[in-house]
């Protein structure tokens, strides 16, 4: 038995953007202080989405000059950093462990918090319309974001939270406010459990056997709650350890499971918990 693909961004798009004047890299996760010529646009206080690949080569070289799957390959560039700034993002962990990934409070699809970066975007096995499109942002609005579609037929449809690499280490556990209808799959994806393609290293029969747990959304909005360590695999998966370190992804999946999936999931908030208090 096989299982989902991983969102994954689509060729050439890279999740990056600037803000107040300064370019923060996801690829690498640091600030670059000018976008010089590479293909930033300037947002006045808001996410605005630059060109794929050459701030992250040019300003901290490492991950960010190895391709994605479908991109090409970008040289780094020589030079110094530029413009050492400390991380951006208005997230800090409260006094109850609390880190707010997001609120959608904001119609980008990127976010940024407490140093985790970050970008929603929604997937589909292409069977079937989903809305929003795939591999277009959540689509917020007032606060909360509604993905919609019915009728997938291979594997399903998704909303992913993509980090692409984050260390998730200092934390216990996760949760976000979901309201709709049907049974949502929470995975969390690692590279140990996704093929190159996807950004991982497993090999064989069993990849995408993410660490999982299933919730049934209701009409009103409710606070699910997961703990990493409580998470499971299928049964056809790849073994592996569940490892925090380089999180590629959170999704919420519908999936096929004895007739075709349909999704409808509204979301209004993610939010990581860590395992001390500050």
């Amino acid at each position: 038995m096989g299982g989902a693909r991983s969102p994954r961004t689509p060729p050439g798009r890279t999740p990056e953007y600037a803000r107040h004047d300064v370019v923060y890299c996801h690829r690498c996760r640091s600030t670059l202080g000018s976008c010089l010529s590479h293909g930033a646009r300037r947002g006045a206080g808001r996410a605005v989405p630059i060109f794929a690949g050459f701030c992250c080569a040019l300003g901290c070289g490492g991950e960010g000059t190895l391709p994605r799957a479908g991109e090409p390959t970008t040289q780094a560039m020589s030079g110094s950093v530029v413009g050492a700034l400390p991380p951006l993002g208005m997230g800090a962990i409260d006094q109850n462990g609390e880190l707010l990934l997001d609120e959608l409070e904001s119609s980008s699809s990127t976010f940024l918090s407490g140093g985790i970066s970050g970008e929603w975007f929604t997937y589909s096995d292409g069977t079937s319309p989903l809305t929003p499109p795939d591999h277009t942002g959540a689509g917020a609005v007032g606060g909360e974001a509604h993905v919609f579609g019915q009728g997938f037929s291979v594997w399903g449809a998704g909303l992913s939270a993509y980090f692409r690499s984050a260390d998730l280490s200092a934390f216990e556990r996760f949760a976000f406010r979901a309201r709709g209808s049907g049974t949502i799959v929470v995975e969390v994806a690692t590279p140990a459990t996704s093929p190159a393609a996807e950004g991982g290293t497993c090999v064989g029969q069993g990849c995408f056997g993410h660490f999982s747990a299933s919730v049934e959304l209701a009409e009103q909005y409710q606070e699910f709650d997961f703990e990493f360590a409580a998470l499971t695999q299928p049964s056809w998966a790849q073994p592996a350890a569940l490892s925090l370190g380089e999180v590629i992804s959170i999704n919420l999946v519908a999936k096929v499971s004895g007739g075709p999936a349909n999704l409808d999931l509204w979301l209004d908030r993610l939010s990581l918990f860590a395992s001390e208090v500050p």
